[in-house]
């Protein structure tokens, strides 16, 4: 060395800790020309690319994702029109999981065969379609629909007949934004793998927005009572949705007597979708099935819950039409002076669905006056509604507990969610 010199101090950002660390060096940095100013410039570029180099791909997923939130929350948000409606109500939009669900033979597949054929639907053609429209004609989707179920020698060609037909094509037609596969013959535990493969190459063949139809959504995985097979289809779907301009509809068996979508796909399903469709055949006063088919919302995310909506299958049309009003009607009033659980809850969804709390007065006054019967038939029915494991939804589509808790000599009513339980 030459010499005694004074000692330099440098102060660095220590990366693996939360304080400056304080380095004391004998080296002639005037002499070189080297100020404290470049090497902390120096040190601090080195730590940049160090920090740089140890952040994972998911990291960097997710501060992208962090970046673009920023820009947006800084803007006016616009929300998306729907893409199809039903009457005045709106109910797909895009970007979404959408679900149909419904015991087995309640004509689930024949209301998404109509709402596919509104995707289709010809410019000039008058076919009804259950009231489903689309708001912008000039706009086109690639339907495609994926079949686990039915036979292919004649009941999903026929199927498939039927919704281009609906949509103003001839039987011979084959549209060029419409697409179909059929998983039947693919081993259940290959079919999630094979779907993946056949979405992407859809996904690369075309730059239509896609309205992708899985029926049945449950059938498309090995097990959908297993927790990490249920979670590959919903992140698959989820995935798509936001990174593509994607639709799902998914549908969906609920469990016998039961209207709860099956297994551990059903509950997720559920959670994720934005509007879910409820299919089943209205009761009769003796709980008969009659022709007429209720179809319910049983959630709407991005609208007020819509009201149902009815059908029936018509052996003219080979179809389903709407059902004409009066017969509903009918139906509906004499099955009231009965006033069945099922019946009383549809009205306490309607009552209470929005968190609403109302006094055993209140609600007690609401029923008796819809069903024109007594205080004490209606207490007995609430009783044996909460008694039971009838599903209660509210407007989020959860299912709900009513609940009654007495404050202050005063009995209210309200539904809570099961999860909170």
């Amino acid at each position: 060395m030459l010499g005694i010199i004074q000692p330099t101090r440098i102060y660095l950002l220590n990366p693996y800790y939360c304080f400056d660390m304080e380095l004391e060096t004998n080296f002639e940095f005037d002499k070189y020309s080297i100020g404290v100013e470049d090497i902390k410039t120096e040190a601090e570029q080195l730590l940049k690319q160090g920090n740089e180099a140890s952040i994972s791909d998911n990291l960097k997923t997710v501060l992208a994702t962090r970046e673009k939130l920023k820009e947006l929350k800084a803007s006016e948000i616009r929300f998306s029109e729907p893409v199809l409606k039903q009457g005045e109500n709106a109910v797909i939009f895009p970007h979404t999981i959408n679900v149909i669900q419904g015991q087995a033979g309640v004509h689930k597949s024949r209301l998404a065969e109509n709402i596919c054929a509104a995707f289709l639907k010809l410019n000039g053609n008058k076919n009804e379609l259950l009231g489903f429209n689309r708001l912008n004609f000039n706009a086109t989707h690639t339907v495609v629909y994926v079949d686990t179920e039915r036979n292919l020698s004649e009941q999903l060609p026929y199927a498939l007949q039927s919704i281009q037909m609906k949509a103003g094509y001839s039987r011979a037609d084959h549209p060029s934004n419409f697409e179909y596969i059929s998983l039947l013959q693919i081993n259940r535990k290959d079919r999630f793998a094979t779907l993946n493969e056949c979405l992407n190459h859809f996904k690369k063949s075309t730059n239509n927005p896609l309205f992708i139809v899985l029926d049945v959504s449950t059938d498309c995985i090995e097990d959908f009572n297993k927790t990490d097979k249920s979670m590959e289809l919903i992140d698959l779907m989820n995935m798509a949705i936001n990174e593509h301009n994607v639709i799902f509809l998914c549908l969906i068996h609920e469990n016998p007597k039961s209207d709860k979508a099956r297994g551990h796909f059903g509950t997720e399903l559920m959670n994720k979708a934005s509007t879910v469709m409820q299919v089943g055949f209205e009761k009769d006063a003796s709980q008969n099935d009659t022709d007429i088919i209720r179809v319910k919302y049983l959630k709407c995310r991005s609208t007020a819950r819509h009201t149902p909506f009815y059908i029936k299958y018509c052996n003219e049309a080979k179809g389903l039409v709407l059902a004409d009003a009066n017969e509903v009607s009918g139906v509906i009033n004499n099955r009231k002076h009965k006033a069945s659980n099922e019946d009383m809850t549809e009205f306490i969804e309607m009552y209470l669905g929005d968190g609403a709390t109302l006094t055993r007065v209140e609600l007690l006054d609401k029923l008796c006056k819809d069903f024109k019967a007594s205080q004490r038939t209606i207490e007995s029915r609430i009783a044996e509604i909460m008694s039971s494991d009838i599903e209660i939804f509210n407007e989020q589509g959860q299912g709900c507990k009513l609940s009654k808790e007495t404050k202050e000599k005063t009995v209210y009513y309200k539904l809570i969610p099961n999860e909170t339980f």
